[in-house]
């Protein structure tokens, strides 16, 4: 069962009884709920700094399957943001870039259509919803940032709160709101040690890392 906890000013551990209430609602291993509990009690990062994350090209070495991000366009994928001079009319103030190909070299490029804002800019900076720049903000899906390590060149992104069941853990949706996962690097050429740290961490915070397919950034003439 995807057991889904909120942020707290204090951290506080889901109580006991909240606990044993998780236990009761469905029957199946102890460690099973041990594992899910625990895992996603974490969200996404603290002291988040929006401007250095924003602040250079990101290059996607894995990604799960979505509506707008089809297997066939794991090819050359990558994502630049940039930092609106003043807020849009519905309140966006980062432009999104997105690229991706095909196999046969078919681009398919975002343009400058799309945007995003920040849900809390001093609570949950690391939280921000995404659109059509066009479109009023209720119509923005979640854009979580999991993990980021500007020193270190890596970011784990999560499309929202995964609420679907795996078989492996939890994930999210594959349409285009509340879908997504992506593993981050700063470097176009693949660090697969990197790589398995953010497996490794997406898998720690109860993700069903099963949806993750790698993305070919060879011969992208970047």
């Amino acid at each position: 069962m995807c057991v889904l906890w909120r942020r707290s000013s204090t951290r506080r551990r889901p109580s006991a009884r909240t606990r044993a209430s998780v236990r009761q609602s469905r029957p199946v291993s102890v460690a099973y709920h041990r594992r899910t509990i625990a895992h996603l009690t974490r969200l996404p990062v603290d002291n988040f700094d929006l401007d250095s994350y924003i602040n250079g090209r990101w290059y996607i070495h894995q990604q799960a399957e979505t509506k707008y991000l089809p297997k066939e366009q794991n090819y050359c994928v990558y994502a630049e943001y940039t930092k609106m001079e003043k807020k849009s009319f519905w309140g966006y103030e980062v432009s999104v870039h997105n690229h991706a190909a095909e196999k046969d070299g078919t681009v398919h490029d975002s343009g400058e259509k799309i945007c995003a804002k920040t849900v809390d800019a001093t609570d949950d900076a690391a939280k921000l919803e995404v659109s059509l720049c066009l479109l009023p903000t209720f119509t923005a899906g979640p854009y979580w940032v999991l993990e980021y390590d500007e020193a270190a060149g890596y970011a784990l992104i999560s499309g929202g709160q995964p609420e679907i069941e795996g078989p492996d853990g939890c994930k999210s949706g594959s349409g285009t709101n509340n879908s997504g996962l992506w593993i981050f690097s700063r470097d176009s050429v693949r660090d697969e040690a990197l790589v398995q740290k953010m497996r490794d961490a997406a898998q720690a915070q109860g993700f069903d890392i099963g949806v993750l397919r790698d993305v070919d950034q060879t011969n992208c003439g970047y």
